[in-house]
């Protein structure tokens, strides 16, 4: 039979580990057995498991505090990377104090909105592994790692970050109190396995289609022959960038992007061959001007025979994709004063304005760089 149910963060003495088994642990091993976000201090506890009397103890180097910093640039997200962990030097002995904070102001930016140097697909992957994890050790033997409030903060920032993917989310409890309530009407009273599967369906599809995602292809790449073809393809990669990280998290912006990267690549294939435009010319205007500078304008294929009638096809295709990322751009991109927003955009719109606009610049750029293209004769 599993023990009898607890406040949601309270441990019992049976977590505990034996004397003997703790024994074996230095102080600063022992942060792990103590409730967050409790301040203890370790070698005090490292005493009382043990019986030990006092050791000699390692100083910190530093006496000012230690912080994890917070990342600067995009960066894969664990479970712990939700907790701040700060590590001071206090009292006469030098020993070693240690917080435990869980980044309830982290959160509520996530709940809000996109966050800068955060990526969704990340941060959702660790709150929901960390919800997962909480919510299966409160249902089984113990050792949640947050307090109510913070899961309820958590499951608010992982629905929100999830609404921004696309991807649903339904967790039928909002923290560990109503969790207990959902198993004892749901014939989990007494049955850890009934709870295990309870959490197993509440999180489980929604991590393996985070995973999923991890793996995709990004949603759009130029190959590195195309960008050798440029004297300096900085603004290139730098509408890469900007695609790969907010194809998923802003869809709309990325669908911006994708058309000023087709504009990017028509305005510098020109200047590589030392085709003069005008700068306030429109796409379709531009990506004509660039085709024919590279002689890939399907009016300039003659269709003699079977192969450059398909090759026209393709060409005159490929000339109609920059078109329609164009079009979509006007519908539903960021860079209008609009009276409403277009909800319907969602990540595998954005995938596909991506793609066509790549597609487009590869072609162009290694044609460029190609020193037997037919342009080059």
């Amino acid at each position: 039979m599993p023990p009898p149910h607890r406040r949601a963060g309270q441990y019992r003495r049976s977590t505990r580990r034996s004397p003997a088994a703790a024994s074996a642990l230095p102080p600063s091993n022992l942060v792990g057995l103590c409730p967050a976000p409790a301040r203890l201090r370790a070698e005090q506890v490292w005493r009382c498991l043990t019986g030990a009397r006092a050791a000699t103890p390692t100083r910190v180097s530093s006496s000012e505090p230690r912080v994890a910093p917070c990342p600067t640039e995009s960066v894969s997200m664990t479970p712990d990377n939700l907790f701040e962990t700060t590590t001071t030097t206090a009292g006469f002995d030098g020993w070693p104090t240690v917080d435990s904070r869980f980044k309830t102001d982290l959160l509520e930016q996530l709940r809000r909105g996109p966050v800068d140097a955060v990526n969704d697909v990340d941060v959702a992957e660790a709150l929901a592994l960390l919800l997962h994890s909480d919510f299966m050790a409160f249902g089984t033997g113990g050792g949640e790692r947050l307090t109510d409030a913070d899961a309820r903060l958590s499951l608010r920032a992982l629905r929100a970050t999830c609404a921004r993917l696309g991807l649903a989310i339904e967790v039928p409890w909002q923290d560990f109190t109503s969790f207990r309530s959902y198993w004892l009407a749901h014939d989990g009273y007494g049955s850890w396995a009934a709870r295990r599967q309870m959490v197993g369906e509440a999180f489980e599809p929604l991590l393996q289609r985070l995973y999923q995602m991890q793996e995709q292809v990004p949603a759009g790449t130029v190959v590195a022959p195309a960008l050798n073809a440029l004297t300096d393809p900085a603004v290139i990669t730098e509408h890469l960038k900007r695609l790969a990280a907010s194809v998923d998290t802003d869809p709309r912006l990325a669908v911006s992007v994708a058309k000023d990267l087709v504009e990017s690549t028509a305005k510098l294939v020109l200047r590589e061959r030392g085709v003069e435009y005008n700068p306030k010319d429109d796409l379709p205007a531009l990506v004509a001007q660039a085709q024919q500078a590279l002689r890939l304008h399907a009016a300039g294929v003659a269709d003699t025979t079977e192969e450059a009638k398909a090759l026209k096809t393709i060409l005159g295709s490929l000339s109609r994709l920059t078109q329609g990322v164009t079009e979509l751009r006007n519908q539903v991109g960021v860079g209008h004063g609009r009276d409403s927003v277009p909800g319907w955009v969602r990540p595998r719109h954005a995938r596909l304005a991506a793609g066509a606009a790549t597609t487009w610049c590869n072609l162009m750029l290694e044609t460029l760089g190609d020193p037997e293209a037919p342009w080059r004769t």
